[in-house]
Parts: C-alpha cells; sequence; structure tokens
C-alpha cells in the first residue's frame, strides 16, 4: 500500500545498530475524527511538534507516516524500546469502552492497523502475538505502550491503548492478514 510521509520534527537517524522486535500501539489521545492521521502527523510535523513522534498515525480511512521505519521514533522511551520497535498512533483514547473500540470507526481503523502490522511482522520476522509487559524488555511481538510502563515499572506511566483495546481480536486479524500475505 502507498502510504503518504509528513516527516515528524522530532526523530531519531538510524537504530543504533539495533534491530527490530516489537510493534507498539498507542493512541492520539483525541477523538475519532475525520482526518486524525494526517492531522497528527502534521503536528509531529509542525513548529508546535511535542517532543514525540511516531512511525505511522493511523484513522478510519488513512494510514499517514510520519518517521522512515530505518529511523528511531520518539515514542516509549524506556530502555531500547524506542530503538526496536515501530510505533503506530490509533486515533482515539486510552479511555474507551468495549462499545467504542466496536464502532464503525474504530473498526475500519483496526482493519488498516491489522494489515499493516502483519506486513510489518512479515518483514522484520516478528511473531504474531501479544507480549505481556514481562516480554517487553527481551521479547518479539506486538505490545501497547502501557506493557512498556509495567514492564519497565514506571510509575504514572502510559495506559494506551487502555484496558478496553480488543487485543483478542486484533491479534486475529492480523494473524488473518498475515497468513494472506504468505507469512511464515
Amino acid at each position: 500500500m502507498k502510504i503518504p510521509f509528513i516527516k515528524a520534527k522530532n526523530f531519531t537517524k538510524g537504530r543504533g545498530g539495533k534491530k527490530v522486535k516489537l510493534i507498539v500501539i498507542h493512541t492520539m489521545e483525541s477523538g475519532e475524527q475525520p482526518n486524525k492521521a494526517k492531522q497528527v502527523a502534521q503536528w509531529f510535523a509542525g513548529k508546535t511538534a511535542p517532543d514525540a513522534s511516531a512511525h505511522y498515525c493511523i484513522d478510519d480511512k488513512y494510514i499517514v507516516s510520519a518517521v522512515d521505519e530505518k529511523d528511531t521514533a520518539w515514542a516509549c522511551a524506556q530502555g531500547d524500546t524506542n530503538r526496536t520497535s515501530i510505533s503506530i498512533e490509533l486515533a482515539g483514547k486510552a479511555s474507551q469502552t468495549k462499545t467504542q473500540w466496536n464502532d464503525k470507526y474504530s473498526a475500519a481503523m483496526l482493519e488498516l492497523t491489522a494489515k499493516l502490522v502483519a506486513e510489518l511482522c512479515i518483514k522484520y520476522d516478528i511473531p504474531v502475538k501479544k507480549l505481556t509487559p514481562n516480554q517487553v524488555r527481551t521479547g518479539s511481538g506486538i505490545i501497547g505502550h502501557v506493557d512498556v510502563t509495567l514492564g519497565y515499572r514506571i510509575q504514572g506511566g502510559h495506559t494506551d491503548p487502555g484496558k478496553n483495546f480488543p487485543w483478542k481480536d486484533f491479534i486475529a486479524k492480523v494473524q488473518s492478514n498475515y497468513d494472506l500475505l504468505g507469512g511464515k
């Protein structure tokens, strides 16, 4: 798939010799709105950019890249997590309910995300599995930002994508796409 690129202001060139082994799911902490992926990518690129970035921003219709995969996004600063991960920002909030994660907007966004994550798992030889917080430091797989917080025991850290994120269904969608794409 052809993905537009809006270069983030803040990132680190390269990965410091580290191999990509994690895919980290984040939430933008904004409403589910049209063109939110482009808006957040433009925010990462703008004059008022935060000291943060992500490789991809996704809404219900679009995926926008903000940091090249060969470079390090400033998404979760614990340990080597930034250098060993691809970070994906989803429109929505960590506080979303199960119903909100299953609405039409989120369903479309999670379909787009599952396809991208499957492609990334194939490209970087990442297993299609959800890691526990205890596996974040040494494992390879798919995690939420909350897993970094818990795995590194960060007080008051990030909780996204939230306790109601549909991990089981999401991993199943990634696996289905992985199989369709011929993953091994």
